[in-house]
């Protein structure tokens, strides 16, 4: 058997993920029971598993802590015949696209724009929609709501970043952006590793804890000048991604795994 693995729960072996998930003690109790049942399935059924494959190596890398199993990297498809640059001008404003919900950190991000003084447009919904708007105030933040694909597109078009401030098994975001041309400015962990390359096709924040994360982010964006990145070459990376080649490498992986069953 082959598995494509997005992550192990990552809710389940990380307490801290499950934090804002239950107001009350007997609802925190039901997560913790609901964690372990997770925990020991995963146990159980990773061994029986012939071949796995991560979407990235921070994944990957989970998997052996976790799993205690080696797994291949083949990172995920991403639609880049639909995301693709075009000639419309860039805009003065920063995007953050996605759900809001707390493991994605849109607070960081709108924080960091409110320090900044900068132009920040929200493209997505979700729980953590009122805090968002409470964090934005007297900052220039504009909350679209859900979005359709082809308006997320011009979006990313025309912003001078994309912005990830929370960590991601991969983010399909990123490579998305990077696709229409336009740089990324991403926490410097998780998936983002493997998709931006620094100055680039992006930048990399780092920090030993939220404020100081909050702080870098807000310098970058202060400072950030668009044209240290070159379009075309954000795009070219991007391609590095298609459908078609996650259709190869996962063929590759599939010919070697039957190959190695059947000597």
């Amino acid at each position: 058997t082959v598995a494509y693995v997005h992550s192990p729960a990552r809710w389940a072996w990380d307490r801290s993920m499950r934090a804002d998930e239950a107001d009350s003690w007997a609802g925190r109790r039901a997560l913790d029971a609901l964690s372990r049942v997770a925990i020991n399935t995963e146990r159980a059924a990773a061994p029986r598993i012939t071949t796995i494959v991560a979407n990235s190596h921070a994944v990957a890398q989970r998997i052996a802590r976790r799993w205690g199993r080696e797994a291949q990297v083949v990172h995920p498809p991403v639609d880049i015949d639909f995301y693709t640059p075009a000639t419309e001008a860039r805009e003065d404003y920063f995007l953050l696209p996605g759900r809001l919900v707390p493991y994605k950190r849109p607070d960081i991000a709108i924080r960091a724009a409110v320090r900044a003084g900068v132009p920040l447009v929200v493209a997505g919904d979700g729980r953590e929609a009122a805090k968002c708007r409470s964090l934005a105030d007297g900052g220039d933040v504009t909350f679209l709501g859900r979005v359709s694909d082809e308006e997320l597109r011009t979006l990313y078009r025309r912003a001078k970043a994309t912005l990830m401030p929370g960590e991601e098994d991969f983010g399909i975001t990123p490579v998305e952006a990077m696709a229409c041309g336009t740089p990324v400015i991403a926490l410097g962990v998780g998936g983002a590793k493997d998709s931006v390359v620094e100055n680039v096709t992006g930048s990399f924040i780092n920090g030993a804890d939220d404020e100081e994360v909050v702080r870098n982010f807000a310098d970058t964006l202060a400072a950030f000048d668009g044209t240290r990145f070159d379009p075309a070459a954000i795009g070219r990376h991007a391609q590095t991604f298609s459908r078609e080649a996650f259709r190869r490498n996962m063929a590759d992986v599939v010919s070697r795994t039957v190959e190695h069953a059947n000597p």
